[in-house]
């Protein structure tokens, strides 16, 4: 089998609260962020949020990671590298819970990486 890995155009990000797996292979995407921007509020809370992106275009196998850095440049979060097998012509699901309590104002930048293929995504945190 060749080895294609999955590229930036054609995929899909999005922010929400929740991604839940259901049965016959569905998902649930919860509470979705429009504009890949988050407004705190003081009078209402988000436990944490999830980064997801809808990876295309891959098949065979290759390491997985994603990172997420703040918007002082620090990373916050660094997945351990795991082996996934891309099926053609399927999405790969991507992504990364943030523990919202400890978001800070500006922008998230995350890095999806497939061997050494990297699709990169931000979101921005607001002051409501």
């Amino acid at each position: 089998m060749s080895t294609s890995l999955p590229k930036s155009d054609g995929s899909s990000f999005l922010v929400c609260e929740d991604v839940r797996e259901e049965v016959n292979n569905k998902l649930s995407v919860i509470g979705v962020f429009q504009n890949d921007e988050v407004a705190l509020q003081k009078e209402v809370l988000i436990p944490s949020l999830m980064a997801v992106l809808f990876a295309r275009g891959g098949e065979g196998s290759c390491e997985t990671s994603v990172s997420l850095t703040d918007p002082e440049g620090q990373t916050v979060i660094q997945s351990p590298r795991q082996t996934v097998v891309l099926e053609k012509d399927k999405i790969h699901l991507a992504a990364v819970r943030v523990l919202a309590p400890h978001l800070i104002v500006g922008k998230y930048t995350i890095k999806f990486s497939f061997d050494d293929e990297t699709i990169e995504r931000a979101f921005e945190v607001k002051q409501a």
